[in-house]
């Protein structure tokens, strides 16, 4: 069964794309395979969703944010595959002076110049296959490949390997934790010198129901639900990254996500979502001009973003 789903962004934009380049990396995906979502599969089934956000203003104000996220998965017997592509894109336009007096003040020598800058450009696909073993163990594979340019990354790709355990399931509730390798493979904007990262990684995430309505068919359903969901990568391989050298587990990776969604009509729920990703060796940024011989400045080390839409089920 596949259903469309329209998402428009609520207040200007988006609520934080923060002050440094923040959501300039992608959105990480907090989804997991479920044993339950293929008991009854008696032959191949897919879904897909897509969402999608547009803000532009001019004049004095003068912005464009765009983002969207597409997801799409294949159910067969013991075998799952989903694929999730998300992109955002933010640029703003400011006016500045440039002083040619000097005085102080503005005047007829000086100019009023407007400044371009784009705070999140970014993209990324991910490939997950999930193989099922029991119904609370499984073992999983993805592949993911993008680029995230405010944050000095032309090129971010690799993969993971693990194990999959369900540690609780009840109707409403759902604890999930998953451990195993990644790889992560980067080619920097600012520097050429490419980063091979082999990292352990930690992965914990819960589902759950904060309230229930009854449907017309008498059986509670969930009203508004909650998804929390932290995963941990931590380097095992010493890295000579441009800013310096890392050891073994100083190159840690966190990400994390939060998000409640409530029904408000039968059609329509409203999501509210906060994202952090937090980088302990950063890439240097990437700047318009090159830098001085021996001289970098390192991308901010916490990226975070909030997002509210209106979700619009119309199939």
């Amino acid at each position: 069964m596949a259903r469309m789903v329209l998402t428009t962004l609520v207040a200007s934009g988006w609520l934080a794309l923060s002050a440094s380049g923040a959501a300039a990396q992608p959105n990480p995906s907090f989804t997991y395979g479920k044993q339950e979502d293929l008991k009854d599969v008696k032959k191949v089934e897919w879904s897909a969703i897509a969402e999608a956000g547009v803000l532009v203003s001019t004049g004095n104000s003068r912005a464009t944010t765009l983002v969207g996220t597409a997801k799409a998965s294949r159910k067969d017997g013991d075998n799952k595959f989903e694929v999730e592509a998300t992109g955002a894109y933010a640029k703003s336009t400011v006016r500045i002076v440039v002083d040619r007096d000097p005085t102080g003040t503005v005047g007829p020598e000086d100019d009023i110049i407007d400044q371009r800058a784009v705070s999140a450009k970014n993209a990324q696909l991910k490939l997950r296959y999930d193989r099922f073993l029991t119904d609370h163990d499984s073992l999983y594979l993805t592949a993911v490949a993008g680029f995230d340019q405010p944050a000095g990354k032309d090129f971010a790709g690799g993969g993971q390997a693990g194990y999959s355990r369900l540690l609780y399931k009840s109707e409403f509730q759902e604890a999930k934790a998953e451990v195993g390798y990644d790889f992560t493979y980067e080619d920097l904007s600012a520097v050429d010198n490419p980063t091979s990262i082999h990292s352990l990684r930690a992965f914990v995430g819960y589902k759950g129901a904060l309230t229930t309505e009854k449907g017309d068919d008498g059986k509670l359903k969930a009203l508004t639900g909650v998804d929390v969901s932290v995963e941990g990568l931590f380097n095992v391989n010493p890295l000579d990254v441009p800013t310096g050298h890392a050891g073994p587990f100083e190159d840690t990776r966190i990400n994390g996500n939060a998000a409640i969604t409530t029904k408000l009509l039968d059609d329509i729920a409203l999501n509210v979502s906060f994202t952090a990703k937090f980088d302990n060796v950063p890439a240097p940024l990437a700047l318009p001009i090159p830098y001085a011989p021996g001289f970098l400045v390192e991308a901010e080390k916490l990226d975070t973003l909030t997002k509210a839409t209106l979700v619009v089920t119309f199939l």
